[in-house]
């Protein structure tokens, strides 16, 4: 028999649904809202807690409460809609007034009027608690249907493979140890010290720009650690990154404290569902105070064994290599505790940490093994990618012939760049995974809804913008300087109007990447860079996914485009097309032309008297043009993709290794 629902049962009594369903959870019934159904021996222990214990009433005492309803309600003329036709409307949790209104068809400045009259002060776009939709839908005279909204992931598309193996087969593995942080606490100088090996020297600002993973010879099986990046533009590698580890180590700097990212990191683990084990940083200097760490880390439920609970802390000095070995012990305990097993004998798998193209080699992958031992020769797939292991190389760049689980290795042979985080699964032939590759990859472009062109997603944007059906423009913004990211911040938020308001989602110093149009995807936002360029990796995938991305040297003009985005005007944007991108490998002095860029050619081409931008760290340092171009001795037109030339800048000297130029050629319009 079908359930009856709380607000039925609250009119059959006259009674307030709120009330119903107050009774109905201290009961101890599973109900979460007014549509929420009860079974019938339910609804009888509602009735009976709810009826009040005197006499029954007489029938003429009944009939004279209902006259004096029938007289109340024809006295108060409100016009109410009949409780017969009261609708119940199915709801997502967390929904915003924004999203709200489109399926009540009620203006959404409406509505938060109507909340605040509630005495709920919530903006257009912020979700809502379960019980200010109630409050809301209740004023409507609506029932919500509350439900937990469903989003659909990669691992939703592209499914897992579960294994089964028999108890006796599995022995001892390494643990898989992913080490988190704020930036700058020392996450990389602690592995550098537990490695003697510096992996910190020449990165960007101290930030590591990869994923990288390392094996350390300690115990029995080793301890495998997974280096994430410690910085907020890395955050979704970062969750990525507990999703495959066993345990977290936790660091904190004892002279800074709990952090955004501390608490990032803390969730992310939590998220993760794997202990996590402290390490107090810094413990060297005279300022440090692990107590007041160890103190402000209750606040997010980690509570060290001392206070009484069960995370262990360990307070080190990552510069002197004071208690790394307590450290290295107590991971090797935690480890111990959770009897990390795997079957060595069988077919490998495990997930992909992170992959990149490199000159030479081609796409390389790092991964972690988590099952079977993988061999040379392997044929293996990973999402949309398959692969015939031709080699692999450790951490240290020596080449390996085979790799047990709870390892990490670099895998060359790919066809074509796994996404970090799908799982590998070796099968026995080429044809097997390349059939399970291609499968995938049909399953996600079914999935994707993102697959148009720029053209169409800023045309669609105008058009709603238009005909005031969008009144946010979401931006994300990046720059040289912060002094620019904050000028071009405040500036951008002096054009809002009325109808349109305009959310900078991001912004951060430094070239565009990967990350910054993952996030303008997931947000439906604009990528304005300010004197910075995007990569080639980001590029190629804002193109993929109709992400449009907009750079400037004039801030004017910037705020002129963002203008022109609020009236609904915006054009697509016409400029110079790169055909090329060149990485400088070294430097020498050549007479007449100066310092010259020993570069190797990593896309496209580079054709002599071309403009050409020169880009440190996804900066704009230069803007000129190519004065000299030479292949060995000779000077040439056009140096091709994957080939090697010499490139002298006009008037610009100061080129260094590492530096990116950008060739850009003419576009028609």
């Amino acid at each position: 028999m079908a359930k009856k629902r709380i607000h039925q049962i609250a009119k059959e009594l006259d009674i307030a649904s709120a009330d119903v369903l107050f009774h109905a959870k201290e009961l101890g019934f599973e109900v979460k809202t007014a549509s929420s159904g009860l079974t019938e021996e339910e609804e009888e222990l509602l009735k009976l807690a709810l009826l009040p214990e005197d006499e029954p009433e007489s029938e003429s005492e009944v009939v004279q409460e209902q006259e004096e309803t029938i007289q109340d309600a024809s006295i108060t003329e409100v016009e109410e809609v009949p409780e017969d036709d009261v609708q119940i409307i199915e709801i997502s949790r967390n929904s915003s007034p924004e999203k709200i209104s489109s399926l009540i068809d009620v203006d959404a400045t409406q509505i938060v009027g109507d909340l605040m009259g509630l005495g709920i002060m919530k903006a257009i776009d912020t979700p809502l608690e379960d019980s200010d939709i109630e409050k809301l839908f209740e004023k409507y005279n609506l029932i919500p249907d509350l439900i937990d909204e469903i989003t659909i992931s990669r691992e939703d598309i592209i499914e897992f493979q579960e294994f089964e193996d028999d108890p006796d087969k599995l022995n001892l593995r390494a643990p898989i140890i992913t080490v988190m942080g704020h930036v700058d606490h020392g996450k990389t100088s602690l592995l550098d010290y537990i490695r003697n090996e510096k992996v910190a020297d020449g990165e960007a600002g101290g930030i590591t720009q990869h994923v990288g993973a390392y094996k350390v010879d300690v115990g029995e099986s080793g301890i495998t650690f997974i280096d994430t990046p410690g910085h907020e533009a890395f955050t979704q590698m970062r969750a990525r990154g507990a999703n495959v580890t066993d345990i977290v180590v936790l660091v904190v700097a004892a002279d800074d404290g709990v952090m955004p990212q501390t608490i990032e990191a803390i969730n992310h683990s939590k998220a993760a569902n794997v202990p996590i084990v402290v390490a107090i940083n810094k413990c060297d200097l005279p300022e440090a105070n692990p107590s007041m760490i160890k103190a402000e880390l209750t606040k997010y439920e980690v509570i060290s064994e001392d206070l009484g609970g069960d995370t262990p802390v360990v307070e080190v000095s990552a510069l002197k290599g004071d208690g790394v070995d307590d450290l290295l012990e107590t991971l090797a305990l935690v480890a111990e505790i959770e009897e990390l097993k795997a079957n060595f004998n069988t077919n490998a798998s495990g997930y992909i940490v992170e992959s990149r193209m490199e000159v030479g080699r081609g796409n390389v992958a790092t991964v972690i093994v988590t099952r079977g031992t993988l061999k040379q020769g392997d044929f293996l797939y990973a999402g949309q990618a398959f692969c015939r292991v031709k080699s692999m190389f450790d951490h240290n760049n020596k080449t390996v012939k085979s790799i047990e689980p709870g390892s990490p290795i670099d895998i060359i042979g790919w066809d074509e760049s796994p996404t970090a985080g799908d799982q590998f699964v070796a099968v026995k032939n080429q044809k097997d995974a390349k059939a399970k590759a291609e499968e995938n990859k049909t399953k996600l472009k079914e999935h994707d809804n993102s697959s148009f062109s720029v053209e169409t997603r800023v045309s669609d944007m105008m058009k709603l913008l238009q005909e005031g059906e969008l009144n946010t423009v979401n931006v994300i913004l990046k720059a040289d300087t912060n002094g620019s990211v904050e000028a071009i911040k405040d500036g951008i938020n002096k054009l809002a109007t009325d109808d349109v308001n305009i959310q900078v989602v991001h912004s951060a110093v430094g070239g565009i990447v990967l990350s910054d149009v993952d996030l303008a995807s997931a947000t439906e936002s604009l990528i304005i860079g300010f004197n910075v360029r995007p990569d080639s990796q980001a590029r190629n995938m804002a193109q993929s996914k109709g992400i449009d991305v907009r750079t400037y040297n004039i801030i004017y003009e910037l705020l002129d485009d963002i203008a022109e985005a609020v009236l609904g005007q915006m054009t697509i944007k016409t400029e110079e097309a790169i055909i090329g991108m060149v990485d400088v490998k070294t430097t020498f002095r050549a007479p007449k032309v100066g310092v010259v860029a020993g570069s190797i050619v990593s896309e496209g081409k580079v054709e002599l008297d071309a403009k050409a931008r020169l880009l440190r760290d996804g900066v704009v340092i230069y803007e000129g043009t190519i004065v000299s171009l030479r292949r060995f001795k000779d000077n040439v037109e056009v140096v091709n993709e994957g080939l090697e030339c010499g490139i002298g800048l006009s008037d610009y000297k100061d080129i260094k290794e590492g530096d990116t130029i950008e060739i850009l050629g003419e576009v028609e319009v």
